[in-house]
């Protein structure tokens, strides 16, 4: 230590509580229905088998939902069914290290055709290859935003991705909750710095941010978006 270091150390600092950076809340909206462009480039062009993709969401859920193309499969082409409509329903159950877990509460296939007998419908009941090929399709093209965990039919929603893009608040942000409704996506955040760049980097068309008063009960917030 220098003489001159030694002489404006203070040793009663050493009994003083560490400086503790003041935290808000906000609630970071995510605007589905303007990701269209987004999707087709990122996801769908990216995938032959991926005829469309539309993410809404709706009373807590998250759904993924489009048309999926059949040629693939030999006794599709038998059967004469080109295409499929597909549906997935995700519940967001936990956010850890600004990771949301989504869990998979529903997944539907059926004949794009309406038919007497649906053969699809009925196979997707015994056989969840399917499942698999539909959700890989999906996955493999934004493997930084999402990818399948250990647990059987979770996928894992990697916000850390956005917050990245925008250096001055990374590490800056805890995430808490994660909810669906509205075709949005509700972002409950605790942010020791303004969001503000996180809209000048992706535009209000994508992102809104509402401050949350410290009085305000965060959980009944989400009873009302649930």
């Amino acid at each position: 230590m220098l003489l001159t270091d030694l002489l404006r150390f203070n040793p009663f600092n050493l009994f003083l509580a560490p400086k503790v950076v003041p935290k808000s809340n906000y609630k970071v909206t995510l605007i589905l229905s303007n990701l269209k462009v987004i999707i087709q480039k990122e996801i769908i062009e990216k995938d032959p088998d991926l005829e469309s993709l539309e993410i809404t969401s709706s009373k807590g859920e998250i759904i993924l939902r489009g048309v999926y193309r059949m040629d693939w499969l030999w006794i599709a082409r038998v059967l004469k069914i080109k295409r499929i409509n597909y549906r997935v329903r995700l519940r967001p159950v936990s956010v850890k290290e600004n990771k949301a877990h989504l869990k998979i509460i529903g997944y539907r296939v059926w004949d794009i055709k309406e038919r007497k007998f649906d053969f699809i419908w009925w196979f997707s009941k015994v056989e969840p290859f399917h499942k698999k090929k539909v959700l890989n399709s999906i996955i493999k093209n934004a493997p930084h935003l999402l990818s399948l965990t250990g647990l059987q039919w979770e996928i894992l929603f990697n916000l850390n991705f956005f917050l990245e893009q925008v250096p001055s608040i990374a590490g800056k942000i805890e995430i808490q909750y994660v909810v669906g409704d509205n075709k949005e996506i509700y972002i409950f955040v605790r942010s020791s710095t303004i969001l503000k760049p996180l809209v000048d980097f992706f535009g209000p068309e994508y992102v809104k941010i509402d401050f949350i008063e410290e009085d305000r009960d965060i959980t009944m917030l989400l009873w009302n978006k649930s």
